[in-house]
Order: C-alpha cells, then structure tokens, then sequence
C-alpha cells in the first residue's frame, strides 16, 4: 500500500473511532437526562465540578467497565437480615 494511502486510512480510522466515541457519549447522555432519578443520582457525584466539566465526567463515569449508574445499585436497608 503507498505511504500516502497508508497515512489516509489510519486518519480515517482515527475520525471514525472519534465519531464513534462521540454517538456513544451523546446517547448515554440522551438516557440519563430522560430518567430524573438517574440525573439527580448523577447531578449528585458531579456537584462540586466546574459547570465545563460535568457531562465529560459523567460520561467517564458511565463508561468505565462494570459501571453501573447510582440510580441503579440497590438500596440497603439498615433491617436487612444477613444470613450465614
């Protein structure tokens, strides 16, 4: 394959994996400001970050792997009964 080629697929490679990186983010972004409880849960980890970096860090929060949202974990109750 020449250079030039060469050169142009991995650019091209580059945009696409950005472009999709950026579908992903806008998506996750889409369902979480349509569930309320899961943007105040969110809203709340982000509180004391500057308004420029809230959806970015949302966005790493929620794409790291095995993440689950805050709206999502289950509740505990101080009455719950441990069994051995």
């Amino acid at each position: 394959m020449p250079r030039e080629r060469l050169e142009r697929t991995v650019v091209l490679n580059e945009v696409r994996e950005l472009d999709r990186q950026q579908r992903i983010r806008e998506g996750v972004l889409k369902q979480i400001n349509r569930n309320p409880e899961m943007k105040r849960a969110y809203d709340l980890l982000v509180k004391d970050l500057p308004e420029d970096q809230k959806e970015g860090v949302i966005a790493q929060i929620v794409a790291r792997p095995g993440a689950r949202s805050p709206a999502c974990r289950p509740a505990t109750s101080k009455t719950e009964a441990v069994t051995v």
